[in-house]
This record gives structure tokens, sequence and C-alpha cells, in this order.
């Protein structure tokens, strides 16, 4: 069995305005009309917190039509706050779409600067071959990474080598050195 799906506040509308049932929002006993013959012209709207009936009259005198009623009046258990069923223009839905996480910090500048100071101290001395590794690791990780940038990156590679290069032959030849004495 399937359950039939509650009206929209546009077809309780449609079914107040085509006379089937009281106004939107006067009570049943005020849409009597005033005397036995004639129907009456003004509305009153109920107003909230059970203070007596208001009368739905513009500032000149004349009765207030449907549409300017306030759009609360239609649903007495609907809060004002409450969200509507459907726009007037179609779908009001709007897709939940998340946020882009933020990219991750970049490894290509961090690569860079090591490796200049490695090679700066691959100049002087071997003995700083880690640093040149570790910059060889860091630029290698920032050439696999999609956002880093491949320019600054293959540069640190570049100088990572070279001064693993200098470091290497600094070692060799201090350790040549220590077998002539």
């Amino acid at each position: 069995m399937t359950e039939v799906p509650p009206p929209t506040r546009r077809a309780r509308k449609d079914t107040t305005a085509s006379g089937g049932d009281t106004a939107v929002g006067a009570r049943a006993e005020d849409s009597a009309p005033a005397e036995p013959g004639a129907a009456s012209t003004t509305r009153t709207i109920a107003a909230p917190g059970g203070s007596p009936a208001v009368p739905a009259t513009a500032a000149s005198g004349a009765a207030v039509s449907a549409p300017s009623v306030p759009p609360f009046d239609d649903d007495p258990e609907r809060l004002p706050t409450a969200q509507l069923e459907m726009a007037a223009f179609g779908d009001h839905l709007i897709p939940y779409v998340p946020p882009v996480p933020p990219a991750p910090p970049s490894l290509a500048p961090w690569a860079l600067a090591l490796a200049t100071v490695a090679l700066l101290g691959s100049l002087f001395t071997g003995w700083l071959l880690p640093l040149g590794v570790t910059g060889v690791i860091f630029a290698t990780l920032s050439l696999r990474r999609p956002h880093d940038s491949r320019r600054s990156a293959v540069w640190a590679l570049c100088l990572a080598v070279l001064s693993l290069v200098f470091s290497v032959g600094w070692l060799v030849w201090g350790f040549s050195q220590l077998a002539v004495v």
C-alpha cells in the first residue's frame, strides 16, 4: 500500500481560493455572512496567542484580498521560520556540494632550500652528504605531487644531486689523504 502525501501549501491555497473551505486564516464562525442575505466583504484574521480576531483591512479601510495576507496565516501549525515545500520558480533544493579541501603545503620550496644549503655546504666539506640525500628525497616527493611546482622540484633535484657529487668527491679525496699519512 502506498501512502498519500499530505497536501502542499499551494494545494491548500487552491482549495481555499476555489471556495471549498473557509478563507485563508479566517475562523469558521467569522466566515459566515453578517446578514442572512448579504455576503461579508471583510475578513478577520486570527491573532496569535489566543487574542481576539483582527479585521484584515488596508489603511484606506478597504477589504484586503487573499494574496496580501501574510504567508504564515494559511497554516496555523507552521512556524514562520519553517522550510517551504516548493519555491515559486521550481525545485528549491540545491544539491550539497562539499567545500574543496585546501591543498597541502608544497614540498618544492623546502626541497629547493634544502638542496641549496646542501650544495653550499658540499663546496667546503663532504660531511653534509645526508643533507643532500634529504634534498633528493624531498625533490622526488615534490615531483610526484600534482599541485607542487615542477620547475622548483626539478631545480631542487638537480642541485641536490650536484651537492651529492661534490660531497662524495670531498669524502673520496679526504679518505685517500688518510692512507698516505
